[in-house]
C-alpha cells in the first residue's frame, strides 16, 4: 500500500464511521450493520500498511487522521452499547407487562390477583 493509498483507506474508513454514526443517532441500527464488511476491509488495509515496516512512514497528517478515526469508533461503540441497553429494557418490559396486569379479581383475603397468578375458574358476575 503506498502512501497516497493511506491516505485514502483512512479517509474511506472515517466516512463510513461518520456515516454509521448519523445512522446510529436516527435509530437505523440495522443499516449500520451493513457498514461491518467495508469497514474491516478498511481496516486490514491499513493494518497491513502499518504491519509491513512501513509504520514509520506516516506523516503526522496521517496520524491525526488514524485519531480521529479511533474516537469516531469508540463514539459509535457507545452509540451501539446505548441501543443495546435500550432494546434489551425494552425487552424485559415486554416480557414483564402481563406480571404487572390483574385479572380483575380478588383473592380471599381481599387483594387483587395478579394475572400471573390466575389459575383455576373465576366465576361472573350475575
Amino acid at each position: 500500500m503506498t502512501k497516497g493509498s493511506l491516505a485514502d483507506t483512512t479517509t474511506q474508513l472515517r466516512d463510513l464511521l461518520t456515516q454509521e454514526r448519523e445512522l446510529l443517532l436516527t435509530g437505523r441500527a440495522r443499516e449500520a450493520v451493513a457498514l461491518v464488511e467495508p469497514k474491516l476491509a478498511a481496516i486490514q488495509h491499513i493494518e497491513s500498511f502499518l504491519g509491513g515496516g512501513q509504520a514509520g512512514a506516516v506523516s503526522a497528517e496521517d496520524r491525526r487522521e488514524i485519531q480521529a478515526i479511533m474516537w469516531l469508533a469508540r463514539e459509535n461503540s457507545v452509540h451501539f452499547e446505548a441501543i443495546r441497553n435500550g432494546l434489551r429494557h425494552a425487552i424485559e418490559r415486554l416480557g414483564s407487562m402481563h406480571g404487572n396486569a390483574y385479572v380483575g379479581s380478588y383473592g380471599r383475603d381481599g387483594t387483587k390477583v395478579a394475572f400471573s397468578g390466575a389459575t383455576g375458574s373465576f366465576q361472573r358476575k350475575a
